[in-house]
């Protein structure tokens, strides 16, 4: 997916909260900005969103001389998600359908971010209110299918927090399939992302291979990935991919993809034909 004019304005609010989040003083946050501008003014709208985003981001922490200023608060969003786990096991142990519902979940766990989505509200309303709802693209029928043939799975993580339900989700793909399941996370801090120690606290570690994809961006740009991910990537039957920014990095790509998001941009609504805060579960292939 290609940078828009409108994304512009965004990428100036994501520095500007970013910046205060990891400098209190006013004359670095304003020398941010100037700079984050002129940076934004040499960048070609041919670039994904999160290439776009790593360079403002990086400049922000560079500026600032704070590499992750959102530490805190995705240590929040972990342990936050963490003591929902006992009702979420419940959740889905008592529904009709658990792997629907853990899908919906896993879903529903893409509302933490602190990107183009600078609040998400309470996280047993986020669980109700996607439990509630209908999604939107709807392929599950799809994904399972796809499921019971992969041999190899690559699980695309997100952010902080929202690993949580994807470990509820990796629970129950465990339980119904056989695939080999690997879980990707961001090889250094990058807004509120999800890394290796954000995966060791919720214990997902514990229950599927995690690896670091070799690359700060918010998203998968795929020529930045270490070797390792890019072979994982071209050897796995089935990639899902948890997000807007693995969207916005991937959309396009030849393989098949199964993405996981909650429409939270209007742009992206806007492409994929629904509504913001619409539940998305696609397959990019046709004729499956």
């Amino acid at each position: 997916m290609k940078t828009y004019l409108d994304c512009i304005p965004c990428f100036l609010d994501q520095a500007l909260r970013a910046s205060r989040l990891a400098s209190t003083d006013e004359c670095i946050q304003w020398s941010t900005l100037k700079l984050v501008l002129q940076k934004l003014a040499t960048m070609p709208l041919t670039m994904t969103p999160p290439e776009v985003a790593q360079a403002v981001y990086e400049l922000v922490y560079t500026t600032t001389a704070n590499a992750d200023p959102y530490a805190e608060l995705k240590h929040y969003s972990n342990r936050l998600a963490l003591a929902l786990y006992p009702s979420l096991k419940e959740t889905i142990a008592a529904s009709e359908n658990p792997l629907l519902t853990a899908c919906k979940l896993a879903i529903s766990g893409n509302s933490i971010d602190f990107g183009p989505q600078a609040q998400y509200g309470d996280l047993d309303t986020v669980v109700a209110s996607a439990l509630g709802s209908s999604v939107a693209i709807n392929h599950f029928e799809r994904f399972r299918q796809a499921m019971q043939r992969a041999t190899r799975v690559l699980y695309l993580g997100d952010n902080a927090g929202e690993i949580l339900f994807d470990r509820v989700l990796i629970e129950q793909l465990n339980f119904h399939f056989q695939a080999d399941i690997t879980y990707v996370v961001r090889d250094r801090p990058i807004i509120n992302d999800a890394t290796m120690e954000d995966a060791v606290f919720v214990g997902l570690t514990d229950i599927v291979n995690v690896v670091s994809n070799g690359s700060g961006a918010p998203g998968t740009v795929l020529n930045q990935c270490s070797a390792q991910l890019q072979q994982l990537y071209k050897s796995s039957d089935v990639i899902i991919a948890k997000g807007q920014g693995n969207f916005e990095s991937l959309s396009g790509e030849s393989k098949r993809i199964f993405y996981f998001l909650k429409a939270k941009c209007s742009l992206v609504s806007k492409q994929l034909k629904v509504k913001l805060g619409d539940l998305i579960l696609l397959d990019t292939v046709k004729n499956h």
